[in-house]
């Protein structure tokens, strides 16, 4: 069994194929990734909290992580919170592996009512040969830089950049970033 570790996480690879996966893997393009991991058990030191991702593709520094449910009564049964801490465990594996983008994706055997779930893109495995990513920074501080160099560079509307708001500003980005210093270690 192979086992890939970054800080406190660690992907154990399952050798064995169920029968209900052969569809999913079958359907999945890989022509656009580097590589893949199937059947990818997540382990997080001192937390008895389990995921597992059916697929892992990556490319370059972006990251996607993929759950299938093989019928649409599994997907109903899939909680949205569930559904939104195993997107948060992605982006945090995302950062943790060297990653700079990440999407976490649901694809479902069958035609799901929504195509959101959390947040979560929720797709049906017909749609699986033509899917693309939609990759999200993994690191919340880059988006928070970028939102600041949006504000303060706009032509239309200018911001008349005030000392006391831009510093409370850097200063609520530098806790951003001490906070995941602190989480890393």
């Amino acid at each position: 069994m192979m086992k890939l570790r970054s800080g406190p996480y660690c992907l154990k690879i399952r050798p064995d194929i169920i029968g209900s996966e052969r569809q999913f893997r079958e359907k999945l393009n890989l022509s656009d990734f580097n590589g893949v991991l199937f059947n990818a058990g997540l382990t997080i030191n001192n937390s008895s909290q389990k995921i597992e991702y059916d697929a892992i593709l990556w490319k370059d520094r972006n990251i996607c992580f993929m759950e299938y449910k093989d019928s649409l009564l599994a997907h109903k049964r899939m909680k949205a919170k569930r559904v939104q801490q195993v997107s948060d465990k992605s982006r945090d594996v995302a950062r943790a592996f060297g990653f700079l983008k990440y999407d976490f994706v649901v694809v479902v055997n069958g035609e799901p009512a929504i195509d959101q779930k959390s947040g979560v893109r929720v797709i049906p495995l017909e749609d699986l040969p033509s899917f693309k990513p939609k990759y999200k920074c993994a690191y919340k501080e880059i988006d928070t830089l970028d939102n600041l160099i949006t504000k303060y560079s706009r032509d239309q509307n200018p911001v008349n950049p005030e000392k006391d708001k831009i510093v409370s500003e850097l200063k609520s980005l530098k806790k951003m970033i001490i906070d995941i210093s602190r989480e890393q270690k």
